[in-house]
Formats: C-alpha cells, sequence, structure tokens
C-alpha cells in the first residue's frame, strides 16, 4: 500500500481511505507503471474499467517517475509545450459507472514544484457536465469557480507549494460540494457548501462516470512539475472527509 505522506500528514493517508474494494469508483497510484514513460490507461487493480484519459499528443507531459516521498512512483504532469489547444491539455481519471444519488469523494495527494503557472483541477460527471472547478496559482493561492464564466474568482485559501492532499466531498442531491486541503505545512482549509457548476440535477448523467482533470493552465518550456501521487473516487467517506 502506498504511503502518500512520509512526513506530517499520515493522519490524512489517501490510500487508506478507502479499505472497502466495493465503494471505489476509482484507484490509481502508479505502482505499475513503468518509470520513464507515462501512465496505462487501464488503471492495476479494483475497481475493473477505471481509466487515464488524454489526448496522445500530450504524452510528452506525462512521466512516471519514482516519487519525492518515499520509494513509491508518482505521475510528474510536466508543463511541456505540446502542440494542442487547451481544450486537448487535460489528464482526466475516469471512474466506472456508478448511480449520481448519493455522496461520494474524490482524494487526490500532489506536490507543486517549480510552479511557473496555474493548474487546473475539473470535476465532472464523465458525460460532460461539470461539479466543481479549482485553480492553483505559482504562488500557492486556491480558488473555486462560481460558474462557467466565472474567472477563479472565490479564493478559499493557500496551498503553498509543497506536498497537499485534496478532498472534494460531492452532495449531487443538493448541488453542493465541499474542498478540504492539507498543506505540508501550515493548517488546513476547508470550503463548505459549495454551488456545483451545473444547477440541475436532471442535467447529470446517471449513472454517471465521476472523473477528474487536471491542466496546466499555459504552456511553457519551464521547470513547473505537478507531481501527482495518487486519486481516488469513492463512495466511502474519507477518516478526515
Amino acid at each position: 500500500m502506498k504511503k502518500i505522506f512520509t512526513y506530517g500528514l499520515a493522519a490524512i493517508l489517501a490510500l487508506a481511505f478507502f479499505s472497502c474494494k466495493s465503494s471505489r469508483i476509482l484507484y490509481a497510484n502508479f505502482e505499475n507503471d513503468a518509470v520513464g514513460g507515462p501512465p496505462a490507461t487501464d488503471l492495476a487493480g479494483e475497481p475493473a474499467g477505471d481509466m487515464i484519459q488524454y489526448n496522445p499528443g500530450l504524452v510528452s507531459q506525462l512521466v512516471v517517475q519514482q516519487s519525492g516521498t518515499g520509494n513509491e512512483r508518482a505521475l510528474n504532469f510536466r508543463n511541456t509545450t505540446v502542440a494542442l489547444n487547451a481544450h486537448n491539455r487535460w489528464v482526466s481519471f475516469r471512474g466506472v459507472s456508478t448511480n449520481l444519488v448519493n455522496t461520494f469523494w474524490f482524494v487526490y495527494t500532489a506536490t507543486n514544484t517549480s510552479p511557473s503557472g496555474n493548474v487546473l483541477i475539473d470535476l465532472a460527471d464523465g458525460g460532460g457536465h461539470l461539479i466543481a472547478r479549482m485553480r492553483i496559482r505559482p504562488n500557492g493561492e486556491v480558488a473555486l469557480a462560481r460558474n462557467m464564466l466565472d474567472t477563479y474568482t472565490d479564493n478559499i485559501g493557500n496551498v503553498g507549494t509543497g506536498l497537499h492532499t485534496v478532498i472534494f466531498t460531492v452532495m449531487p442531491g443538493d448541488l453542493k460540494y465541499n474542498v478540504t486541503i492539507f498543506p505540508k505545512t501550515g493548517q488546513a482549509f476547508t470550503a463548505e457548501a459549495k454551488p456545483m457548476i451545473t444547477e440541475n440535477t436532471l442535467e447529470f448523467a446517471n449513472p454517471a462516470r465521476p472523473t477528474i482533470s487536471f491542466s496546466h493552465e499555459s504552456m511553457s518550456n519551464g521547470d513547473h512539475h505537478y507531481l501527482i501521487e495518487s486519486v481516488s473516487i469513492s463512495k466511502k467517506k474519507p477518516a478526515n472527509g
């Protein structure tokens, strides 16, 4: 089992959150991927059918490497220049089919290294309907989008440039979500009862394929890396969620 935190945040080990395999919608930790290449699109282990999706032109940005927190592996999402438009510069973690009725949780752990641009994070139903949008700026400032046209004006805290774990609690029936972020240093912070981007529950695909996606908002040849340690989606509440 992969250790996500080896210093300071052991209480929120993302993999320990999901002891019940039947509750998993997606589970990725890159342990079965070869170092130096892109991650496998079909994720190993349970549940069967979860996957990573990305445009083939994005492959130069996706390199599996040894984790900086131990001997495990992580996905280095690099901000290298690619000949793709903004719509095609996303790497998506797509869960298995599930009813979008009850509360579920997205959890991921990453490190923002040498940040020179914004990292964008989208949550969606897998059918093109957005749940939430989040942006992490180079200075660590975290902001949410209030709607499709909002330019991330809801500032909720600062994650710094180190290791952090993000927990989204998604409540489809209420069209609300919470997000809690545990930075490597400093206090955790939470934004509660935020309205979803999609404003009508009937618009969501059901059954859905819950998906979390990452993108570098701008392209450069700099040394900006978003090192993703693990990603999980589950119907089981995290210990600290």
